[in-house]
């Protein structure tokens, strides 16, 4: 079962789980400053608590509660990696606080989750990572950290990004930044290869062995 929550400065609402919505509600801290009632929406979208709270010794202390990242750090396993980990939405809905849609991931994750809008004047091809060469053919690259590898010269531009496509999705899972390939371009081998990649990557990532 799902949660609509409203929010004091819109009329919007946000959307949690039933297991998030009884630990909210359970929640002595959050019953006694009444956060249920209290949550507003942030200037970059996200639902958030905020509270300014008179000092005995004079001043005020500000107590900020941001939804989705105490669901992550409460309900969501935060995986392997050296880099510094933030919170961020499967499908890019901030309103959306589904644990299932709550996610730790790289700065560098995060940005290829950005939907591609590349135009044709971007790329010289109308796809993310490929490239127009004189000679007609496609050059198909990816960019790891700021480090470009070269993923092959192909004759289309339809096989350049599915080059990108499968690379991408081996070293960052499925983003929203993946090319959109018409469908009578994909050929079946591709898919199957995907399908293998991506088996071979949730079982590295159950394991502990991939570090995202």
């Amino acid at each position: 079962m799902l949660y609509k929550l409203p929010l004091k400065n819109s009329d919007k609402m946000v959307i949690v789980s039933e297991d998030v919505y009884e630990d909210l509600i359970n929640n002595e801290y959050f019953q006694e400053v009444d956060l249920l009632k209290n949550l507003r929406i942030h200037s970059y979208g996200y639902a958030f608590y905020q509270k300014n709270y008179p000092k005995p010794s004079g001043g005020y202390k500000n107590v900020t509660i941001y939804l989705h990242r105490y669901i992550a750090e409460k309900f969501v396993p935060k995986p392997k990696s050296s880099k510094r980990l933030l919170v961020t939405f499967v499908n890019g809905d901030r309103l959306d606080c589904r644990t299932e849609n709550i996610i730790w991931a790289t700065s560098s994750q995060i940005i290829r989750n950005i939907p591609n809008h590349l135009t044709t004047d971007d790329t010289l091809s109308g796809y993310r990572g490929v490239y127009k060469l004189p000679s007609g053919n496609y050059r198909s690259a990816i960019f790891r950290g700021k480090k470009p590898f070269e993923l092959g010269v192909y004759k289309t531009a339809e096989e350049a990004a599915l080059a990108y496509n499968k690379k991408s999705i081996e070293w960052f899972g499925e983003t929203r930044s993946l090319n959109k390939v018409p469908a009578e371009h994909v050929p079946q081998e591709y898919l199957d290869e995907v399908e293998k990649i991506k088996e071979e990557r949730a079982t590295k990532l159950a394991a502990g062995e991939l570090e995202i």
